[in-house]
C-alpha cells in the first residue's frame, strides 16, 4: 500500500516536471511514458487539479497559476532567459556591500557569473548559491541554518527567521516564481514555507532586486511576498512594451 502510494507520488512529480518543461501534458503521451491506463492518468490529473496545481483541458492539462516543480526540474527550463536576467543582475552588485541572496535557479546562475575576485559579504539560505560562492575566495558567506526544503534546496522556518532578525541588507536579490502588477511577488504551493523568509528579506533591505524572466510576469500564486512598490529593480530577461513598463511602475530593467 505504502509503495503504491509512493509510486503515485513519484508519478505525480514526473507529470509536473513534464508540465512545466513543456507548458502542457497530454493524456495519450502520459499513458505511453508511464505504461499505465488512461483512467489512471485521468485520476492523476484530477487529483492534481483538486490541489490547485493544474487545470484540466480537453485531452490533457495546463498549469494553473504559477506553482512550480523542484529546483532540479527547473534548472534547464528557459536557461537562455535566466542567463539574460542573471547577467543584468550582476551589473547591480556593488563590491563590499552586505547582500542577501535567496534560492532559485536564476539566483544560482547569477552568482555563478559574479567575478571570482569580487569582495562581498553575503547571507544566503540556498545550498546551490552557497556552493557557487565557495568558489569566490573574497566572498564572506553566512549560511542560514534551518529546516531543509528539498524541493527548493533552501533552509526555511523559524530558525532562519531568528537568524535574520539583526540584519539590514544593502541589497537583496530575490528569486521570483510569479510577479503581478497588482498583487506583487508571490509564491506557489508547495513552496509556501519560503514566503516568510522572502518576505523578511524584502522588508529588510535598502534595495530589493527581484530576478524574474518575462514568462513570470502577469502571473500570480497563492502566497504574497511583497507589493510591487517595495521593489527597486524588477530584473527581466527582455524589454517590454512601454504600457507594460508603466503598469509595473517603471521597475522593469
Amino acid at each position: 500500500m505504502a509503495q503504491s502510494a509512493m509510486l503515485k507520488e513519484e508519478r505525480h512529480q514526473q507529470i509536473l516536471n513534464i508540465l512545466y518543461a513543456s507548458g502542457k501534458v497530454n493524456v495519450e503521451e502520459l499513458t505511453r511514458v508511464f505504461g499505465c491506463s488512461h483512467d489512471t492518468i485521468r485520476r492523476d490529473l484530477s487529483e492534481l487539479e483538486e490541489q490547485g496545481i493544474l487545470k484540466r483541458v480537453y485531452g490533457g492539462a495546463i498549469p494553473w497559476k504559477r506553482p512550480a516543480p523542484g529546483i532540479d526540474a527547473r534548472k534547464n527550463v528557459d536557461k537562455d532567459e535566466k542567463y539574460l536576467v542573471a547577467r543584468k543582475a550582476v551589473e547591480l552588485v556593488h563590491p563590499g556591500e552586505l547582500i542577501a541572496i535567496d534560492g532559485g535557479t536564476t539566483n544560482t546562475l547569477f552568482v555563478s557569473l559574479l567575478p571570482v575576485s569580487i569582495r562581498l559579504r553575503v547571507v544566503t539560505n540556498s545550498f546551490p548559491v552557497a556552493e557557487e560562492l565557495r568558489k569566490r575566495p573574497n566572498a564572506d558567506v553566512t549560511f542560514l541554518g534551518g529546516h531543509y526544503n528539498k524541493g527548493s534546496q533552501t533552509t526555511v522556518g523559524e530558525l532562519v527567521l531568528s537568524q535574520l532578525k539583526d540584519y539590514r541588507f544593502d541589497q537583496c536579490f530575490l528569486g521570483a516564481y510569479a510577479v503581478d502588477a497588482k498583487r506583487g511577488v508571490s509564491v506557489p504551493y508547495p513552496y509556501e514555507d519560503e514566503a516568510p523568509v522572502k518576505k523578511y528579506l524584502a522588508e529588510n533591505c535598502r534595495e530589493l532586486n527581484v530576478l524574474c524572466d518575462n514568462s513570470k510576469l502577469d502571473k500570480e500564486a497563492n502566497y504574497i511576498v511583497c507589493p510591487l512598490e517595495r521593489i527597486t529593480h524588477l530584473v527581466c530577461s527582455r524589454r517590454v512594451p512601454e504600457e507594460m513598463k508603466k503598469r509595473y511602475l517603471n521597475k522593469i530593467i
